[in-house]
């Protein structure tokens, strides 16, 4: 009887953390049509195992996020932390820092005559 009522226990532990994100309608789940624009069409690269330079030297305590005190090291990262952290999660991960930077190309790039890469 014990082992039972252990079971049973440890089954309807596993399921708050499920019960509680439906029963949050205001954070509705991420999925590829809702996500922000700025994402879309963003994926990490299969077997990718180099970060970009910035976002490494930002990353001071590995963890593979930006906090906005790390950001503090580069003033045009702190000055966009707003706009780069596109969930407002108060840390810019890597796909939100590579949506960043391919939105900062075409920007750039149709910012040039004729809209053209040099």
């Amino acid at each position: 009887m014990k082992n039972i009522l252990t079971v049973l226990a440890l089954a309807a532990a596993g399921t708050l953390p499920v019960a509680a994100a439906a029963a949050d309608p205001a954070k509705p789940p991420v999925t590829p049509d809702s996500a922000p624009a700025a994402l879309k069409g963003v994926t990490p690269q299969a077997g990718r195992t180099e970060l970009p330079p910035m976002f490494k030297e930002l990353d001071q305590d590995k963890d593979g996020q930006i906090s906005k005190d790390e950001a503090k090291r580069s003033a045009e990262v702190l000055s966009n932390f707003d706009a780069i952290d596109t969930d407002h999660n108060g840390k810019i991960s890597l796909i939100e820092w590579n949506a960043h930077e391919k939105a900062k190309r075409l920007s750039q790039q149709s910012a040039r005559p004729g809209g053209l890469p040099e």
